[in-house]
Parts: structure tokens; sequence; C-alpha cells
């Protein structure tokens, strides 16, 4: 059997915080072992930083070069066929991953190598020295997957036209858990009016500006009838509850945080999924929302796009459109029809190109060549 090291650089796929990119890196392994490759993971070490200072470059590059070292003398005797590194870019540098393929004299792949849109103020770059850092291990990569066309923009700007890519659609895990939790919504909101519900961790960034257009939309949207769902927590609550304060509270339950078998059960008892989305890289919870039968409303920011389908499983509308966001709302609102029309296509679709065996195929159909023989 095919056998795989598999490394994420910002978080391991085991790490004690929930995100979007610790699900991926999951669904990845997953989705490896599915299609039929012994995928072990390779290191836990985490390369990434939230700031850009020198002394935390050096000492992240420091420590993950002692890492290589440690996994090259580790597996010399038995080392595995192809190894592949999860979403290098410039804040999380791959420094493991060239060093252990080219000791080992095995293949180099990586999936969302990618740029950041952060740092660049005043037309400089703080984050210019690990940008550096991160393209000289994406230079030495002998396969490229990317979920984004903007990825692969990236890829061939850096590496030229001929760089190797191949394009994985984004998917999720769909088999859902035995049985879900109940869902108690208040007892005292209207029979018949459509349950939105959202989460988002509530953190400083595009997470606040996220809660802030949601908030926006839902105001504007007093006359019309439905009751909101609002999930997740963390250091900006305070502040984005605050955001909300011009809506009759009664229409709103904050649930906090709550585990991930309560949010599915959630969206499952819910009519629809709103959130704006912007900025959004690729968007897990748009395929959890979908999965579960859920029409979405969101902003058309950047990989949002990827899988939700204007028109089809919900409604976009241009990334800096407030106003077309507000609209489409109302829209799925006022037309229960619309939202079981897209509720099922959007099942479908999550089905048909956005699950863990399409994810398998893909795989296969792009490693399989780079360890035949």
């Amino acid at each position: 059997m095919t056998k795989i090291a598999f490394y994420a650089t910002i978080k391991p796929p085991d790490h004690h915080i929930a995100s979007g990119d610790r699900l991926i890196a999951q669904n990845l392994m997953s989705a490896l072992a599915l299609a039929g490759y012994d995928v072990q993971l390779a290191s836990r070490y985490i390369a990434y930083s939230k700031r850009e200072a020198d002394d935390i470059l050096a000492q992240r590059k420091s420590g993950a070069l002692e890492e290589a070292d440690r996994l090259i003398a580790d597996l010399q005797t038995d080392p595995p066929d192809l190894w592949l590194t999860y979403h290098p870019y410039c804040k999380a540098p791959d420094w493991i991953g060239p060093r252990v393929s080219a000791a080992l004299d095995i293949p180099y792949v990586t999936i969302e190598a990618a740029r950041t849109g952060q740092g660049f103020e005043n037309g400089g770059d703080r984050w210019a020295k690990w940008r550096h850092e991160a393209q000289e291990g994406i230079r030495q990569v002998d396969l490229h997957l990317a979920f984004k066309p903007t990825d692969t923009a990236y890829l061939r700007d850096l590496l030229g036209e001929d760089a190797p890519i191949a394009m994985i659609a984004p998917f999720i895990a769909t088999e859902l858990p035995d049985a879900l939790p109940p869902v108690d919504f208040p007892a005292h909101w209207r029979k018949g009016a459509p349950v939105l519900v959202t989460t988002g961790m509530m953190r400083p960034g595009k997470k606040v500006e996220n809660y802030r257009l949601l908030a926006d939309a839902l105001s504007r949207l007093q006359a019309l009838h439905w009751n909101a769902v609002i999930i997740g927590g963390g250091p900006e609550e305070e502040t984005i509850r605050a955001m909300f304060s011009a809506i009759d509270p009664d229409r709103l339950l904050f649930a906090g945080i709550v585990p991930h078998e309560q949010v599915l059960a959630t969206m499952k008892a819910a009519d629809l999924f709103v959130w704006p989305g912007w900025k959004e890289p690729i968007g897990m919870v748009y395929l959890e929302a979908q999965m579960m039968g859920l029409p979405v409303v969101a902003l058309d920011s950047m990989g949002v796009s990827l899988s939700v389908y204007h028109g089809k499983t919900g409604l976009l509308s241009a990334e800096e459109d407030a106003d077309g966001f507000a609209d489409n709302l109302s829209t799925l609102i006022s037309h229960p029809s619309l939202r079981n029309d897209f509720a099922t296509a959007a099942q479908s679709s999550i089905a048909n190109n956005h699950s863990m065996a399409a994810a398998a195929n893909t795989l296969k159909q792009a490693l399989d060549p780079l360890v035949a023989g």
C-alpha cells in the first residue's frame, strides 16, 4: 500500500482549536485513506505565526529544520512513498516537507499552497521575508493541488505557465452521526416563520466584519417574519452582540459555542443558512449547511462560489454589495418554494461534487502517477 506522510503547517488535524483549516486537514486525511493510501500524520509542528517579527521567523524556521532532521533520521529505514503538505503560505511556510522529501528522494506535493492579501500597506509587504521562505518551498514541489482558481493563478505567476497543478473541489464528509441531538427553538417564536441560522467564531478581523454585514441586513428586514439562531463565541462576542441591538431580541437566539453535532442538528432544523463570507477563502461551513439541506445567502467573495452556486443552491451578491445581500436574504425569507428548490439542489450538489468519495477519486488520479513503479 502506498504510504503518504501528511503535514499541515498551520496546525495539526488533531489540534484542540476548531477551525476551517483543521476541518480541511482532517477531511484530506480521510479522503486519502478512502483512496486506498496508508496516510500518516508525519508531524504536529506548527509553523504558523500571527505576527511577522524577525525573531519569530527565526524561531519557527529553526524548530522546523530540527523537526525535519528528526523525521529524516526516523524515516530512513521505512520511508513514505510521498509527502503531502496542506496549506503552506506566507504565515505558515513549509520548511519540513521539502527537506524531508529531498533527503528521502520521494515526491513532494502541496495542497492549497497560497498567498495572503494581508500585509501590503503603503506600497510595502510586512510579510515579505516569510513570503520568500514559503515560496522557496513551493518552488520545490512535484505537484500542487489547488482548491481555488486564484491559487492556480498565483502558482503560475510564481512558477510559470507549465507549473504542475491539478484542481480539486472543496469537499466534506457526508456521513452524519447515528443520532443528532434534539433542537429546541424558543417557544414564543412564531410557528411557520423561517428560521435562519449562522455560525462563526467571534474573533477580531474578518469575523467581526461578517457579523456587522449580517446584523445590518437583518435590521433592514424586520417587517418580514423570521427568527435567527446565531452560533459562535469568542473575544468579540460583546461587540458582536451590540451590533444586533437594533433587532428585536425575541427574534434572536445567541446559542454560544456548541458541539459540532449540535451545529448540524440546528442546521437540519432550520430553513436557511446565512453568512456573508466576506473574504472567505473556501467556507467549509457552506458545504455543511448545504449537506444538511439548507439554501444559502452569501456574498460572492473569494472562495464562496466554489461551493455555493448562484441561482441553483443559493443567492450570492457582489462582495461589496450590502444592499444586494439584504435583498437576496429578503427573497429567500419570502419565498418558501424557492428555498425548497435550492435546498434539494444543494444536497445533490454536495453528494455529486463535494463528497469525500469525489475527493478521493481526484486525489488518486493526481497522486498515483507520482508513485507509479
